[in-house]
């Protein structure tokens, strides 16, 4: 009775081992590589790796910003300008208003050249 108990319980592990590696599936070929390419002349436009264009000598990339982004920047710009003159300004002359400060460094920027 006990060794039919460890042939059936050998034979129940050797199929459930034999189901786990018969579920396994190969891995799938590349279906993007070059040597996947239909035709011989499509494998040789693909393999062929053009190099990007290297920059240009003082490539400027806010160039190519548009005009909103462009205008949003200079708003950001202008306004950390003002905070910075104004607070040069209140700390000069101590007990200088906001209000004032403000006036004194539209003044400066209106007189000072534009880019």
């Amino acid at each position: 009775m006990n060794s039919c108990r460890k042939v059936v319980y050998a034979v129940a592990t050797s199929v459930s081992l034999m189901s786990v590696a018969f579920a396994q599936t190969s891995p799938q070929p590349d279906t993007t590589s070059p040597s996947a390419a239909s035709s011989p002349s499509q494998r040789d436009a693909t393999s062929n790796r053009t190099p990007e264009a290297p920059a240009a000598n003082g490539a400027n990339p806010s160039a190519a910003a548009s005009p909103h982004q462009q205008q949003a920047t200079q708003k950001s710009e202008a306004k950390q300008t003002m905070k910075g003159c104004m607070a040069r300004e209140q700390a000069d002359h101590t007990g200088m208003s906001k209000a004032d400060a403000r006036k004194s460094c539209k003044e400066q920027l209106k007189a000072a050249p534009q880019k």
